[in-house]
């Protein structure tokens, strides 16, 4: 009697445990910041739905408060490459520079891109601010 109970209990133990993790999916992983979250703590002034046509807004699932966004996205392991020259309004067009045949033709953007706008650049490559005593 007692080898049977054993038995069964093993059983339901060896099933349970198979059928449980069969059942879980690994959470995705959230996207990673692209751009430097420092000064940009609320999220949903960009990220808002319909705050920006030409950048990603907040998925309609996430009825989360603006600061809670970075507990669980982080920021990128590398921030993306600074710019060399102003991010003013004179540097406003750069895809004529930063193309195949353009003066900047050595910084063409990645194909991964492609659909962003221009108007966002500056969102992610920040100028870098000379280092103090440096005129």
């Amino acid at each position: 009697m007692v080898r049977t109970q054993l038995a069964l209990t093993a059983l339901f133990l060896l099933c349970g445990a198979g059928a449980g993790t069969a059942q879980q999916q690994p959470r995705p992983q959230p996207p990673r910041i692209p751009h430097a979250a420092a000064g940009k703590e609320q999220c949903l002034t960009c990220h808002g739905p319909g705050a920006n046509e030409h950048i990603t807004s907040q998925p309609a699932a996430h009825r989360y408060a603006a600061t809670t966004c970075a507990m669980c996205h982080r920021p990128a392991e590398t921030m993306p490459p600074a710019p060399t020259h102003a991010m003013d309004d004179a540097h406003a067009a750069c895809a004529s520079c930063h193309v195949a045949d353009g003066a900047a033709a050595e910084h063409v953007p990645p194909t991964s891109h492609a659909s962003y706008h221009a108007s966002i650049c500056r969102d992610c490559h920040v100028a870098r601010q000379p280092p103090p005593g440096s005129f």
